[in-house]
């Protein structure tokens, strides 16, 4: 098995910096964060086996970045290690998707444990996209306003979802802020509006699956924009 990569969101720097001490001289590899937006920065460009968070963050919550992964990673191994230890914390974090929960002052032995059979977890697992074709098989036809979906199926699109996939296609693997989306729908930089460009990219989504059977592999980078998966 490679070297398990780990994020680690802490908001304390000294047990932050312990905890990647100690999980690095068991073998792993660790990156420390101090809130989401290092985190979301981070993801946008590598992903990891696991993401242990602490709840009490400053900014966004751990509950709140714990949702947001797995809605988007239904794979993605998540722990909490944190001070809040009654029983209804406990239940609040694994129902927000956390697959371990483990309290403050942590067994660091435990937590590796728990880390590498995630980890493994994580290997084994079947990607969400099953088939190879899907990432670089996409083919937009602005003459027809359609996607050509892996298998030769077209998607027939708005003017609008055809001005959204140009960008993201046009820099397929690159992260895409919202803003320049939003400028290619037309709209001026006082106008912004970035609940409407993930509101045409949620439809876009469920159109292609439902009329393809494939997921249309646009990635969501929290708080960012978004980015056309590739390979």
């Amino acid at each position: 098995m490679l070297t398990p990569h780990i994020a680690l969101v802490e908001d304390e720097v000294v047990l932050r910096e312990e905890l990647v001490f100690q999980l690095t001289h068991l073998g792993f590899t660790v990156e420390g964060f101090e809130n989401a937006g290092q985190l979301y920065r981070r993801l946008a460009v590598c992903r990891f086996a696991v993401v242990v968070l602490d709840i009490g963050l400053s900014g966004e919550d751990g509950l709140s970045i714990c949702r947001h992964l797995r809605e988007h990673d239904k794979n993605q191994g998540i722990v909490f290690v944190t001070a809040r230890a009654l029983r209804d914390d406990r239940l609040l974090g694994l129902h927000a998707g956390a697959d371990a929960y483990l309290s403050k002052p942590v067994d660091i032995d435990e937590l590796a444990l728990v880390l590498r059979r995630l980890a493994e977890r994580g290997e084994s697992a079947t990607p969400v996209v099953a088939d190879s074709r899907q990432p670089t098989n996409w083919l937009l036809d602005e003459r027809n306003d359609s996607i050509c979906a892996p298998g030769d199926k077209r998607i027939r699109l708005t003017a609008n979802e055809v001005r959204l996939l140009r960008v993201l296609l046009t820099k397929a693997g690159e992260v895409v802020v919202s803003r320049e989306l939003a400028m290619a729908l037309g709209l001026l930089p006082d106008e912004y509006d970035k609940h409407r460009v993930e509101v045409i990219i949620s439809r876009l989504r469920d159109k292609v699956l439902r009329e393809s059977g494939f997921v249309l592999p646009i990635v969501s980078i929290r708080g960012v924009g978004y980015r056309f998966q590739v390979g």
